[in-house]
């Protein structure tokens, strides 16, 4: 079928798979490994993907050279695998692990609170089992949980876009992470209560930019610099 008889939700929904394709980062010897799990938010869509302008690359460069910031996330990706693209079916999810990274930033949700993926019983219990995943390793890495973003609604039509209930997140998912971060004696970052009040940090309401980016970078690498 020619590209232009394609309707732009079969495209997003192919562009969302090939994602799931991308080659995994490469490590380099001798680092200390940070590695971020998450969706399109850790991937850095709103700043075209892994570029020098995601929040892993801003964390990098504050950290310096000792480090390196792996980035794992894919786009669209949701914690629940009942969800239209979970992670734990990509192969990142498996490579993360292998990798054996010192660290590891945990941040699903966004996409879990569409509508048609949300269900809050089966989110605790798989956001634990994620979670576990990680700290279950058998060289017992350090684990961070961070909160989702705020999502801002189009200031012309009031709605998020891609079909997120912000609601979800203010209201479920970040208690959560809250509750069993603090269940598993974890550090979270609240990465939700940080951005409150920004919505100039999003140029889409979801994705932050450049700018949301290195104020990520800056509140994460706080976590590092404190302990």
């Amino acid at each position: 079928m020619p590209i232009e008889l394609l309707s732009e939700k079969v495209i997003h929904s192919l562009f969302l798979k090939g994602l799931g394709l991308m080659p995994a980062p490469k490590v380099i010897e001798g680092k200390k490994l940070i590695a971020c799990i998450g969706d399109s938010i850790t991937y850095g869509a709103g700043v075209q993907g892994q570029t020098e302008y995601t929040w892993e690359y801003y964390l990098n460069e504050l950290l310096g050279n000792d480090y390196q910031v792996l980035n794992y996330g894919i786009s669209g990706r949701t914690l629940l695998s009942s969800g239209d693209y979970p992670y734990t079916k990509e192969r990142y999810y498996k490579v993360s692990q292998s990798v054996q990274a010192d660290t590891y930033i945990l941040m699903l949700g966004t996409n879990d609170a569409k509508p048609y993926n949300w269900h809050e019983k089966r989110f605790k219990n798989e956001y634990l089992f994620f979670v576990r995943s990680y700290m279950d390793l058998p060289h017992k890495p350090r684990v961070i949980l961070m909160t989702p973003p705020q999502c801002y609604p189009d200031p012309e039509t009031g709605v998020v876009e891609f079909d997120i209930d912000a609601g979800n997140i203010d209201n479920y998912i970040v208690q959560i992470v809250k509750k069993i971060g603090e269940q598993l004696n974890l550090e979270v970052i609240d990465l939700h209560e940080y951005t409150q009040n920004h919505p100039e940090w999003f140029d889409d309401g979801v994705h932050p930019n450049a700018t949301g980016n290195k104020m990520f970078a800056e509140l994460i690498c706080n976590s590092f610099i404190e302990r």
